[in-house]
């Protein structure tokens, strides 16, 4: 079934699709959250209630990832972190069918030649890295993460993980990578973190080199009204405008930053990406979140789960990228050892 079109677009570009769909939309529930995006001010995820979405989303089974919970690495469970593990392995399957590649940047001929050095942030069980790195095995691949999901043997020898977190800075020497992507993380900070991520990730790239974020909207289109109630229970800032602005705020990154975007339809309609069960396992936080019991969340489900197919929903998913301006002559430029 189809999945959409890959582009460059503008941020007013409307969405395409191989499949004719009914895009009429629900006015008075567009309007509402137009009048709430403009109040919008902050990149933390907000609730209705009080304190934000970083706060009230801790992790527990089932729940939302463990990389950025403020739960210690002690008290979580082996159980919990295969579980997260499986979980992590199949939202990068999904992705991967969406878009058919990992990474849109124009960096394939730098990773074919060789010598290529490249990043993850927020690697997880490291797919992403492990892939890379066998489908480039001239060029050396590194993935870190806050909580060690990755493994640390079975993996190819250009390919290496380590621990660590972005908002602590990461262990790595100024223009270090020649590539550098980090996925799905926009619920993991704040707006303040944000303020030092970004450049964090800048210094760290090469002059030249690329910078690739790819993240998916927290905005369902042709929604039904249980569809609607689940989406605004929470808000996220616009997320197409927020990172593009990010990026251009900062002053080493060039100004011509490419957007390209994938459709990606919700419930069984969508064959094997179906994501309404990504609903089920964040049903504690977003319980919470709604000040709803239990019972009642797993009734807006069902409804949810019947609602997407009638009103063939979909969400955006978006990757943007841009590169690191050259300001210094190459041969004034160390390139670290692939182990420092």
């Amino acid at each position: 079934m189809g999945l959409g079109q890959s582009k460059n677009i503008s941020i007013n570009d409307s969405n395409k699709f191989g499949t004719k769909l009914d895009t009429k939309p629900n006015t008075k529930f567009d309007n509402n959250k137009i009048e709430r995006r403009k109040k919008f001010r902050s990149w933390s995820a907000l609730s209705k209630g009080d304190g934000n979405l970083n706060e009230i989303w801790n992790f527990s089974s089932g729940g939302k990832r463990i990389h950025y919970s403020s739960l210690r690495i002690s008290k979580i469970s082996d159980y919990i972190i295969d579980e997260e593990s499986k979980r992590l392995q199949r939202r990068h399957q999904l992705f991967k069918r969406i878009w058919q590649n990992n990474f849109s940047a124009p960096v394939d001929e730098t990773l074919t030649a060789g010598g290529a050095r490249v990043l993850e942030i927020g690697c997880g069980p490291g797919m992403w890295t492990i892939e890379m790195a066998r489908s480039y095995q001239s060029s050396t691949f590194t993935g870190v993460d806050i909580i060690p999901l990755f493994p640390q043997e079975k993996k190819p020898e250009n390919a290496k993980f380590l621990q660590a977190n972005v908002l602590s800075g990461l262990p790595f020497l100024d223009d270090t990578f020649d590539f550098v992507y980090m996925g799905l993380l926009v619920t993991a900070f704040t707006a303040t973190e944000w303020e030092k991520v970004i450049p964090e990730i800048v210094r760290i790239t090469k002059q030249g080199g690329w910078i690739e974020f790819m993240e998916s909207d927290f905005q369902y289109y042709n929604e039904g009204p249980t569809t609607a109630r689940l989406t605004d229970s929470w808000i996220i800032g616009p997320l197409d405008l927020y990172i593009l602005k990010t990026m251009e705020a900062n002053e080493s990154i060039d100004k011509n930053i490419k957007t390209e975007e994938r459709s990606c339809f919700v419930g069984k309609w969508a064959g094997e990406l179906d994501i309404t069960k990504g609903w089920i396992t964040v049903k504690s936080p977003m319980s919470k979140l709604m000040r709803i019991k239990s019972r009642e969340y797993d009734e807006i489900i069902v409804t949810f789960v019947k609602e997407v197919e009638q009103h063939k929903t979909y969400f955006k998913n978006w990757r943007f990228f841009g590169q690191k301006i050259i300001t210094t002559s190459a041969s004034n430029i160390t390139t670290p050892s692939w182990y420092q």
